[in-house]
């Protein structure tokens, strides 16, 4: 199964101004998913997000000024990136949807989502910051949990991956789990 991994990163983050460009233990988020998925595809609208990007050889397209407002659904920017993607003739089974606010997740735990995927020839799998779909999932739904089907699957990931960061409280917390040794980045290194 091929499975593109988009990672979606604005620049316009209120609570947690450059939120996506913050660091942890000295990586920025984005580098989180650029270390969990080598292979990874970036979405975005900002200049300093794509100059990250090159510095960690991640491959990116431009995202247009309305997809990246507070407005825009995920599955608004995710619709816009399959239209890229088969614009550059490339074709993918599923999308496996990156978000930098989930620095922890480990390529493991994407790797056992798709193989979770695989075996139970599922449509959707998704955990607390989980995201995996077929390509054509968002056919027919205005968004990821719309008609969902007897072929979508929870898939427990580790709690102490589960971190998402949208306040800067949240980010402050990350940052303590990841000095103390809460959280296995030995993958990240």
């Amino acid at each position: 199964m091929t499975v593109l991994y988009l990672i979606v990163a604005r620049g316009g983050s209120k609570r947690v101004p450059g939120k996506n460009l913050q660091k942890i233990e000295g990586l920025s988020l984005l580098g989180y998913k650029a270390r969990a998925c080598p292979t990874a595809l970036l979405s975005t609208e900002d200049a300093a997000i794509q100059k990250e990007a090159l510095a960690l050889d991640i491959d990116y397209f431009y995202r247009p000024a309305h997809l990246a407002t507070d407005q825009a659904t995920t599955e608004d920017v995710v619709r816009h990136a399959m239209r890229y993607v088969t614009a550059c003739e490339e074709r993918y089974d599923a999308i496996m949807l990156l978000e930098p606010s989930s620095p922890f997740v480990s390529q493991k735990t994407y790797v056992s989502a798709i193989q979770m995927m695989i075996d139970k020839d599922a449509d959707f799998i998704f955990g607390h910051v989980l995201y995996l779909f077929k390509w054509d999932w968002l056919n027919t739904r205005q968004d990821l949990y719309d008609n969902l089907t007897d072929k979508t699957y929870y898939f427990d990931m580790p709690t102490s991956e589960a971190v998402d960061i949208d306040t800067p409280h949240d980010l402050e917390h990350a940052r303590w789990l990841a000095a103390k040794g809460y959280v296995d980045l030995s993958w990240a290194k």
